[in-house]
């Protein structure tokens, strides 16, 4: 909707979605500048909660995005989250876990089960059951990922609970899920041990980039 606004188009938002009548022209802004990809960025905004501090650019705070929310989430993790202009910024602090409703933010559990995996305490990811109907069951995925890395989860219905501490690292079938490879990738960098991820070639779906700008960070990749 706001794409089409720029581009001169009325767009009416109604309770059973958004409204656009025909006969409309589109009208150049003369300049657009493309917005970053906020569920993207999560993966390694996640991974400046770890250990940090990590800068992501190209990034609008009043975003549409929902995934914008990844500050806010970090930040009640204990985070140290900042935003200037178009870059956010997070460093690690005392993680502490949390609970948290996922019903309108199902992309970003995946790796706020990473980060809690490493917070102190019991986190729990509410209300999470659309997960299951993504690329793979993320639900169970985000859940296994956790134990498989030596951590400590339990599903309860559509509630994911985890409990904080030292990961060992381990082999994580990540079910050809590109979330769930990212999102393993930056759990095990924190590792006390060594790694596998199964079809990492996986996360090329939405994130073509996502191993070269890992090992930027500071991954290690064999």
């Amino acid at each position: 909707a706001g794409v089409l606004r720029a581009f001169s188009v009325r767009v009416e938002r109604t309770p059973y979605g958004f409204f656009i009548s025909g006969g409309q022209v589109y009208q150049s802004p003369g300049e657009v500048q493309t917005e970053g990809d906020w569920s993207g960025a999560a993966f390694f905004l996640g991974a400046g909660a770890l250990g940090g501090p990590v800068s992501c650019t190209g990034l609008q705070r009043d975003s549409f995005q929902r995934d914008r929310q990844v500050l806010d989430a970090l930040a009640r993790f204990g985070a140290e989250v900042s935003f200037e202009g178009d870059t956010a910024r997070v460093a690690g602090g005392a993680l502490k876990g949390i609970r948290i409703d996922m019903a309108d933010i199902p992309d970003l559990a995946p790796i706020l089960s990473a980060v809690a995996a490493h917070a102190q305490g019991e986190s729990v990811l509410e209300n999470a059951g659309r997960l299951r109907l993504k690329e793979s069951d993320r639900l169970s995925a985000c859940a296994e990922m956790v134990r498989a890395l030596g951590g400590e989860a339990l599903l309860q219905g559509d509630d994911l609970h985890i409990w904080g501490r030292e990961l060992c690292g381990g082999e994580v079938d990540t079910r050809a899920d590109h979330r769930m490879v990212m999102a393993a990738a930056v759990a095990a960098a924190f590792a006390a041990g060594p790694s596998t991820l199964s079809d990492p070639e996986s996360a090329a779906k939405s994130y073509p980039g996502f191993f070269e700008d890992y090992q930027t960070c500071g991954g290690i990749i064999l």
